[in-house]
């Protein structure tokens, strides 16, 4: 059928059981209404309706076309819906990368907005560090990422969500431990344990050209993730830098976390896509991100 505007004039015709009720209810004429019909069974090349004079019945074709034609008009309309948001941008699928640490701030629960806001977006997640996030944007695995650090790339966009301020981490044992604050001065000198530069360079280096400029630090380990370097530093092997939301939902017994008292390193976190990105569902997820920040 060319038309499902002829099926939806036919099936008023067949509740009506009167042209001119149904005519009316369409707000088309009642020759207009008995031409469409006949159009349509031309089309289908059956009779829909047995007529004798003013009065009709519906053959069993036109029975059979009754009983699947509202199915049909409804099963088109919702196609017509799912067209026109998934253009829109309000259905289908987007795929986002948290960061380690941003998976425990803030984020997780404008994912959880979002999610309840729109919930014709089917939004899956995977938490990674901010380099491995940039490789799967750039290889179309994921859609947006949440990355740490002021990231200087060619093909990525970034939209700045927040600072996340940073924190000394030492062993109860350690002489600062029973300090409320710390000065950069007083680190500086210290062992310092690390996270490996590879998982995140931009926050690696803006965070050590805060605290030791153009020098270096006395660095005596590096691990994986930040839960390994407390295990470390509570080993009293050195100290460390993390940043401090985290670092303080994650301290066991034996860590101490010591804020700066003044000029505390802050480490950006993004929102991450690809430049040449038009799916509509990133474009509407950042339009939603920027109105309701």
């Amino acid at each position: 059928m060319d038309d499902l505007r002829r099926v939806r004039y036919f099936l008023a015709v067949a509740e009506h059981r009167h042209f001119g009720r149904a005519a009316e209810s369409l707000h088309i004429t009642q020759p207009a209404l008995s031409q469409q019909v006949k159009a349509l069974e031309k089309e289908l090349g059956v009779d829909l309706l047995t007529r004798s004079g003013r009065a009709f019945v519906l053959t069993p074709a036109g029975l059979a076309l009754q009983a699947g034609a509202q199915q049909l008009l409804t099963a088109a309309a919702d196609l017509e819906r799912s067209v026109r948001a998934r253009a829109s941008g309000t259905a289908g699928e987007l795929k986002v990368a948290f960061t380690r640490s941003g998976s425990d701030s803030d984020i997780s629960q404008r994912i959880r907005d979002f999610r309840k806001e729109f919930p014709d977006i089917t939004v899956s997640t995977i938490t990674g560090w901010t380099a491995w996030n940039l490789d799967l944007l750039e290889s179309g695995e994921i859609d947006v990422a949440f990355v740490r650090g002021n990231i200087a790339h060619p093909r990525v966009e970034t939209h700045l969500i927040g600072l996340q301020e940073a924190a000394v981490v030492v062993s109860k044992e350690h002489p600062l431990a029973v300090r409320d604050t710390v000065a950069i001065e007083d680190i500086v000198d210290e062992p310092i344990v690390l996270w490996s530069r590879q998982t995140g360079p931009d926050f690696y280096d803006e965070l050590v050209g805060h605290i030791w400029g153009d020098g270096a630090p006395n660095l005596v380990g590096e691990e994986s993730d930040a839960e390994q370097v407390l295990d470390v530093v509570s080993g009293g092997t050195g100290i460390s830098v993390l940043d401090r939301k985290r670092a303080t939902r994650i301290a066991h017994e034996n860590i101490v976390v010591i804020p700066f008292g003044t000029d505390p390193p802050r480490i950006a976190i993004s929102i991450a896509w690809m430049r040449e990105s038009d799916a509509p569902a990133l474009a509407h997820f950042l339009d939603w991100w920027r109105r309701s920040g």
